[in-house]
């Protein structure tokens, strides 16, 4: 009988969580090799919601503004502390009425439908200031538990708990059904053990990033050939002040402009990429814009690339980089490419320590 795996990814413009997906299945179908198994098939179920913004699942702009005044309404601590359990179904039910869930329930939940295990191949999922991946994964694990499908979580991002916030306890839930078997963390292990998971039979371990795979994966290796070019990493600005601290754009745009003359007059051309975010290109944009002269006088360069394997190859042919995305940062240094990061979420400062560089790592006061 054949083995279906479900495997969970998120199907979105940064690069960076397309490498965790296909690291983490080459790392998944190397097990499977080893131990004979030859029978199965990997199914991608995306949670990543990038083809949810198409017309069809748009809402009205009326929609929008209810949805919004009702889910301030819910998330009320007042109205939370009293009602939780109807908060968290009134929740639930303006989330169903979104764009990413709808593509969702048409498009991908009905590929778990016979599934043997499903995995969360890694990623920041547990979290929720931002984004709305805990719902997906508390739909995930009830579906599971329903039918009794073993899930397991790897290498997870955990970022922040709060026991007074409603989302956070969705999450935690979520992740202490008895569906789930295994639970480990490329970060906040601690977090991750002492805040979210209660369910004793759950292995809790920590991990690195499955990015680690990455020269195994692509079959490529850092470039011998001294190139001389260094790349600048970039991130659409508001991303500060979303995580940890506000950042004016105008002083980084110099801090990057003041950093490619420093380069440039010691020899090494300069590039500017991106790891595929649209947002984050802006920022090239609006900088090539402020200083005419980089690319007159200074002859920088543009990269934004549109596969894994294309942004693998790029940061490999640098003779060093400047990064800000975190993948941009682990995926370099994996091949063997010095780099540096801007930091703007914890997650950055963590991956440094772990590896020995946490110097490499710059925040604020520091940029």
């Amino acid at each position: 009988m054949e083995l279906k795996i479900a495997f969970m990814y998120l199907d979105v413009s940064n690069l960076g969580d397309l490498v965790i997906y296909e690291t983490s299945r080459y790392i998944v179908e190397d097990i499977l090799k080893k131990n004979n198994v030859e029978d199965y098939e990997i199914v991608p179920v995306d949670i990543g919601s990038f083809r949810s913004r198409n017309k069809k699942y748009a809402k009205s702009i009326l929609r929008r503004v209810m949805a919004g005044g009702l889910r301030r309404t819910v998330r009320n601590r007042l109205f939370a502390h009293c009602c939780p359990e109807l908060s968290k179904k009134m929740m639930k039910k303006i989330w169903h009425t979104t764009p990413p869930y709808q593509y969702y329930i048409e498009n991908e939940k009905p590929k778990l439908e016979g599934a043997d295990i499903i995995i969360f191949g890694g990623g920041g999922l547990i979290k929720f200031h931002r984004q709305n991946f805990y719902y997906f994964l508390d739909d995930v694990t009830d579906f599971a538990q329903r039918r009794n499908i073993p899930v397991l979580l790897n290498a997870q991002g955990i970022e922040g708990y709060d026991e007074m916030n409603l989302e956070c306890q969705i999450l935690k839930k979520a992740v202490n059904r008895a569906c789930v078997k295994y639970a480990s963390t490329r970060d906040d292990f601690a977090m991750l053990r002492n805040c979210y998971i209660e369910n004793p039979e759950i292995v809790v371990r920590g991990v690195c990033d499955p990015a680690f795979w990455t020269a195994e994966t692509y079959q490529i290796r850092k470039s011998s050939v001294d190139s001389k070019k260094v790349g600048l990493n970039v991130i659409r600005t508001k991303i500060f002040g979303e995580y940890m601290y506000k950042v004016n754009r105008k002083a980084l745009g110099e801090v990057y402009y003041e950093v490619i003359v420093k380069l440039s007059d010691a020899g090494y051309s300069v590039e500017l990429f991106s790891n595929g975010v649209d947002k984050d290109t802006v920022f090239i944009d609006w900088l090539l814009e402020q200083y005419p002269n980089l690319k007159s006088e200074y002859q920088v360069t543009v990269a934004n690339p549109v596969s894994t394997r294309e942004f693998v190859e790029l940061l490999a042919g640098y003779d060093r980089f400047m990064a800000v995305r975190l993948h941009s940062a682990i995926v370099g240094t994996v091949l063997g490419v010095p780099n540096v990061s801007l930091v703007w979420n914890r997650k950055q400062i963590l991956f440094g320590e772990q590896i020995g560089l946490r110097q490499n790592f710059i925040t604020k006061e520091k940029f």
